[in-house]
């Protein structure tokens, strides 16, 4: 698989993640872990850190900032 691409399904669940995230930070809220993006919209929790890994370094357990 190309490095640079994408996968259709994470592809998909982008705005998804966008718009609880954008919602936490309007709440100012600076960090989320895993399993309670997880909990909040119904993706398992290793299934959001492999898709934030295609964007660098959020791909890891735990909290992010």
């Amino acid at each position: 698989m190309d490095q640079n691409k994408i996968p259709q399904a994470t592809a998909k669940r982008l705005p998804l993640y966008y718009r609880f995230l954008n919602n936490l930070q309007l709440q100012g809220k600076t960090r989320v872990s895993s399993k309670e993006l997880s909990d909040a919209v119904k993706v398992d929790s290793a299934t959001i850190r492999r898709d934030f890994s295609y964007f660098g370094a959020l791909g890891k357990k735990g909290l992010w900032v």
